[in-house]
């Protein structure tokens, strides 16, 4: 039969649209594929996101309209009458489906497509586990520079083999290569036909040989790039017409048409973090959507650089979040990853030096390879919340891989990795954590077929010994889920770290629990809105006794009804302990007017200092606080306001002072007849020996570890050696008989005195020791009465002084 003009099939009405499978062949028409990442689907071009694709088809009448006549879309994706596919893929796999679109005139066709739900992009990062970081080019000592230095580069590596790079990788137990490939010299390893003034890039394609040398070993490579050379002011190599991003961006482009899977772009495009870098050498806002668009599974991270890892930034599109490793010989400058705290779902990175330095160094003097013992415990903890390790060692000038004098290390290294490569498959969650459940609900955990999976929902890491996983689970409040699978000859999985939010009708508090007190009446208080996103809430040191929290509390104000995700962290190292979630739209009004949300118990330790915060939006109010003015506790003391970012990291945030107070629901955790410790949960400051104040060594060293009842932490000023530890007890404490400090093992005072004093004004000598060597003191006398405690150090006085400067594990005082 032939279809009559209007009717059926019409020739001219065509759908361009391409399937995802043809991406890398027709980027243009191709449906941009979906990432199981956790977060809305976006299609991709260089203009920039957008949060749908839009079906394609020419011909016909419009407007048109579009229906699925056959197939599946991938879970969580839709197709809406206009054509536009948009929503959230939630299962991985490669969809079929046959796409049918109308025209005004009734006019048909349709067309067979395919649509990929690929793993979020850095998932094969993630699995990775372990790979090197190698720093090396014409800067490596000893220095080139300029053209002539770049020609006599490529004559002195001599050593330099790509299969040789590779194939070491492999031996070394790694799966994921990361390299310079423009360092601070702006030198270009492959002969990049980018224009720029100086033309600084070898001849030889140093790039292409090692990308393909490690895709033949199934390795990925990640190409480093340091964004800004505006440091090395005789070699500042920009465009032809002087502009600073647009070489970077030809070179990313470059890049991906090498084949590169990934890049690792030095802090000094994290412009949000530092001044003085300008953001025009690497705006994000032209290179995330190069990437995306010219290679859709392309990686990226930016480091954060020292003292910042675990900030998120470029937030949702970053990959990977990153921790930097120090310069130095010490166990404290290898990082250890934290878990994330954000949505979507990416990948974890540590890069630790085995030495104490990057690139090489010709003097020996100047090298301090690290132990292998201590670069297996690091490798441990960080294994343990699923971070990959990047091994970064020095290599010489020549391109040696294997320098003799790390090679017994690296092979030891690498028995350990090869025996713990790989990871069972995580157990995932029939039922999304990102909405609230009334009464109670059923959750299947579910790994691969041979796995055995092992679970808690008491809060406790699970472990071999844990319950075993059989029949879905009833949660009937709000409950953290935690499990790992473990299949055969594999070593164990991720960890699966989940909290289930159930609302149930309130229960009567326990006679026990104990709450904060009220913030100010709302009648004589605005509210403010949060257009940033941030988290705003409050710092507090929980006194002598643990307490386990059960409820927070934020202020209800008229007219809210969104639901804000909540985050407890320890204030010392940033570590999240527990995150949960509060409806405004679905709990009811206490007495004190605050709106509680359960979350699972969560025992907040004697004398730490934690962080609780909520996040806020630029809908609902919350009531600000500055905390000048602060209400007491009775069991843990508010010390300040706390801001957070989006993401739950403590930068970048704007720092406007301003946090809210929230109620805690809790009880007494201690144990009893236990000796109280008195400095736990008080205040201690660091002192230089004539008073005024110092700031942290490291700017992690915080006095207040010196007595959070904590011995792995530790108080150290920075800046001098000879130092003070002032610790006050808040108040006249009598009876007292006994002090006790706890030195750290490479950091003790040889001379010091302990000082008492009832009002910080006249001072008590209770001792005083020289030529000391011992790290446990303890300190008995005749009771006092005393409220003001001061350990003086008074040697070492400098660097190479026996016991290094003072650092305390502990002071404690007890009657």
């Amino acid at each position: 039969m032939i279809p009559l003009a209007g009717f059926g099939q019409n020739q001219r009405l065509h759908i361009t649209t391409t399937s995802s499978g043809e991406y890398h062949k027709n980027p243009r028409t191709s449906i941009y594929p979906a990432f199981v990442d956790n977060i809305s689907y976006q299609s991709w071009t260089e203009a920039g996101p957008s949060p749908f694709f839009q079906l394609v088809v020419e011909g016909g009448v419009p407007p048109y309209s579009w229906e699925l006549a056959g197939g599946t879309l991938p879970k969580g994706l839709e197709m809406d009458k206009s054509g536009k596919i948009r929503g959230m893929a939630s299962k991985e796999g490669n969809y079929t489906f046959t796409a049918r679109v109308t025209d005004s005139k009734g006019a048909t066709t349709t067309k067979a497509l395919n649509l990929e739900a690929a793993p979020y992009r850095s998932k094969w990062f993630a699995d990775a586990k372990f790979g090197l970081f190698i720093t090396w080019g014409a800067y490596s000592a000893p220095s080139l520079k300029g053209k002539d230095g770049i020609a006599q580069f490529e004559k002195r590596i001599t050593k330099f083999n790509a299969d040789q790079w590779a194939q070491k990788v492999v031996d070394l137990g790694g799966k994921v290569l990361t390299a310079n490939v423009k360092a601070g010299d702006g030198v270009r390893l492959w002969p990049s036909t980018s224009p720029s003034k100086l033309e600084l890039k070898t001849s030889r394609n140093i790039v292409k040989e090692l990308i393909d040398a490690c895709h033949r070993r199934g390795v990925h490579f990640i190409a480093y790039i340091a964004p800004d050379n505006g440091w090395n002011k005789d070699l500042i190599d920009t465009a032809p017409d002087g502009t600073y991003g647009t070489l970077n961006l030809g070179l990313v482009k470059e890049l991906i048409a090498l084949g590169v899977d990934g890049f690792w772009v030095d802090m000094t495009s994290a412009t949000e973090l530092y001044q003085g870098f300008d953001y025009n050498w690497f705006p994000w806002d032209k290179m995330i959507p190069i990437m995306r668009t010219n290679n859709p599974k392309v990686i990226f991270a930016n480091n954060t650089g020292l003292g910042f890892g675990g900030t998120v930034l470029q937030y949702p599109n970053t990959d990977v979040i990153v921790y930097e490793g120090g310069m130095s010989s010490q166990e404290s400058a290898l990082e250890v990853a934290k878990p994330a705290t954000v949505k979507k779902k990416l990948a974890l990175e540590v890069d630790n030096l085995l030495d104490n330095t990057w690139s090489w160094r010709e003097d020996p003097k100047l090298r301090s390879p690290k132990p292998v013992d201590m670069i297996i415990r690091n490798i441990k903890k960080n294994w343990d919340v699923g971070a990959t390790y990047m091994l970064s060692y020095p290599i010489t000038a020549d391109g040696d891989i294997f320098p003799g004098l790390y090679q017994e290390k690296l092979n030891e290294i690498a028995r350990f990795v090869k025996k713990n490569q790989g990871w069972s498959a995580a157990p995932q969650a029939s039922l999304p954590d990102t909405i609230d459940y009334k009464g109670s609900l059923k959750l299947a955990l579910t790994a691969s077929a041979r796995s055995k999976i092992y679970y808690t929902v008491d809060g406790s890491r699970p472990s071999s010994a844990s319950k075993v996983y059989k029949t879905p689970v009833t949660l009937t409040q709000t409950t953290r889920v935690q499990a790992i699978a473990a299949e055969p000859g594999k070593p164990i999985s991720k960890l699966f770290d989940q909290t289930f939010t159930v609302i149930n009708t309130p229960k009567a508090t326990a006679a026990n629990a104990r709450s904060a007190t009220p913030a100010p009446d709302t009648g004589t208080l605005a509210g403010k809105t949060e257009p940033n996103g941030f988290y705003r809430g409050m710092r507090i040191t929980v006194g002598p006794t643990p307490i386990k929290i059960t409820e927070i509390g934020r202020k209800h104000l008229s007219g809210n009804n969104g639901r804000h995700s909540i985050i407890i962290k320890r204030y010392v190292d940033d570590y999240p302990i527990v995150t949960a979630s509060l409806n405004t739209a679905s709990l009811p009004v206490d007495a004190d007017g605050y709106q509680y949300a359960q979350i699972p118990p969560t025992i907040l330790e004697a004398g730490k200092s934690y962080v609780i915060g909520i996040q806020e939006n630029n809908t609902d109010k919350f009531l600000p606080e500055d905390f000048k003015n602060i209400p007491g506790t009775d069991d843990y003391r508010l010390i300040s306001y706390n801001i957070l970012s989006p993401q739950g990291t403590k930068h970048p945030i704007v720092d406007d002072k301003i946090g809210q107070l929230l109620s805690i629901k809790y009880e007494r955790a201690g144990s009893k007849g236990m000796k109280p410790n008195i400095t736990l949960g008080k205040q201690a400051f660091l002192r230089s020996n004539n008073d005024t104040g110092l700031g942290p060594a490291s700017q992690i060293y915080f006095a207040e570890n010196g007595i959070d009842g904590d011995p792995a932490t530790m108080a150290q000023a920075g800046g001098q050696y000879p130092w003070t530890l002032l610790v006050d007890l808040m108040k006249v404490e009598t009876g007292i008989t006994e002090t006790k400090i706890t030195f750290g093992k490479t950091a003790f005072s040889t001379d010091f005195q302990v000082m008492a004093s009832p009002d910080n004004k006249s001072w008590t000598t209770l001792a005083h020791k020289t030529d000391n060597s011992d790290l446990d003191i303890d300190l008995k006398f005749n009771p006092i009465d005393a409220r003001y405690f001061k350990i003086r150090s008074l040697k070492p006085e400098k660097s190479g002084d026996k016991g290094g400067s003072m650092g305390i594990l502990e002071f404690e005082v007890y009657k």
